[in-house]
């Protein structure tokens, strides 16, 4: 069997691939790099930049490849939109010319997301839903695929609330054996790190601005036993170092589980605080998740982080679990197993 992972979603692809690979399955992946996340592609999609190079960069480089990318006997897509715009539709129905070989993974914030999470009692600001038309036509898209897999609990509720039936939430894949666990110093400042999933700190996907001033509270009264840091707009490789020297990950505000930051942090070892609601933890597996739930209000955020650094002769503890829990579930083989169950089974 060969695999085609069609785009990346912050390492999703590429930890999948090793898994996959590992297991016997051959796969590839085709990507634009991901941005500033720099993930190596097995075939290229063309210049993701601005202007007209880069958009005749695109083109030329996806009419190539058409050929090849519906060739694989799974293509698996990350992203709702995974071709140059001008020629989308026509590539779409090229590449994806038998959809029960095709699966869709919903891990990003698509159309279909951006309708239904507003239905929750919370969620990121700034996604709202405004085109029909691209609602209707993911959702008519998706519908004929042979399946489609949530990677999030947020992203199953909403398939459901579309009318789809997505199998169980699949969760995210780590090489787990890649990372090593340093334990919590006994003493010495905790570093407590938010990683910005953009550059600019005004985008508030992850409830940045509320981390933030949570961070300015705890400041004034734990600066003395912890360090409060954020940055971001790292490659994966000088991201997966940097965090190695962090003690705690504050990830997520606005979501009801977490993604794939914090997935690496319990690879790491690392105490992580994000978003892992009652809903999420329904799911079968995330019942005993270790990642301690945070809401998007300043003060629930700094009273966990304040309750953790309080609690440091427990944290080698936690991070025991962190890892136990990465090693159980998010194992990139284990993941790879389940979607090769997904690859073989008939479209339900």
């Amino acid at each position: 069997m060969k695999v085609l992972l069609l785009h990346e979603m912050s390492g999703v692809h590429t930890e999948l691939k090793k898994g996959l690979l590992d297991i016997g399955i051959e796969a590839r992946i085709a990507t634009l790099g991901d941005g500033s996340k720099r993930y190596d592609t097995d075939i290229f999609l063309g210049n993701p930049g601005n202007g007209i190079p880069a958009a005749l960069s695109r083109m030329l480089a996806q009419i190539s490849v058409a050929n090849k990318l519906r060739s694989f006997d799974i293509i698996q897509t990350i992203s709702p939109n995974p071709f140059f715009k001008p020629l989308s539709k026509a590539l779409a129905n090229h590449v994806f010319n038998d959809p029960e070989k095709c699966i869709y993974v919903a891990a990003g914030s698509d159309a279909i997301y951006r309708k239904h999470v507003r239905t929750l009692a919370y969620h990121p600001p700034h996604d709202w839903h405004e085109d029909d038309h691209k609602y209707n036509g993911l959702r008519d898209l998706i519908s004929e695929f042979k399946e489609v897999v949530p990677l999030c609990w947020e992203y199953k509720y909403s398939l459901q609330q579309a009318g789809l039936t997505p199998p169980e939430v699949v969760p995210f894949p780590i090489e787990i054996s890649r990372h090593r666990v340093h334990p919590i110093k006994k003493r010495g400042r905790l570093k407590i790190f938010h990683p910005l999933n953009r550059i600019n700190r005004t985008n508030d996907f992850k409830g940045t601005s509320l981390i933030l001033k949570a961070f300015d509270i705890l400041n004034t009264k734990y600066g003395r036993y912890a360090e409060f840091i954020t940055s971001g707009g790292m490659n994966h490789r000088d991201y997966d170092s940097f965090t190695n020297g962090m003690d705690i990950i504050v990830d997520q505000a606005y979501s009801y589980s977490y993604g794939m930051s914090a997935a690496y942090a319990l690879a790491k070892g690392k105490i992580v605080l994000s978003g892992m609601e009652s809903e999420a933890r329904a799911n079968g597996i995330y019942c005993d998740c270790p990642v301690i739930n945070i809401r998007p209000n300043v003060q629930d955020i700094a009273d966990k982080i304040a309750s953790v650094i309080e609690s440091r002769s427990k944290l080698g503890i936690l991070s025991d679990a962190s890892r136990d829990f990465a090693e159980r579930f998010h194992d990139h083989k284990e993941v790879a197993r389940q979607y090769a169950e997904i690859y073989h089974r008939p479209k339900q």
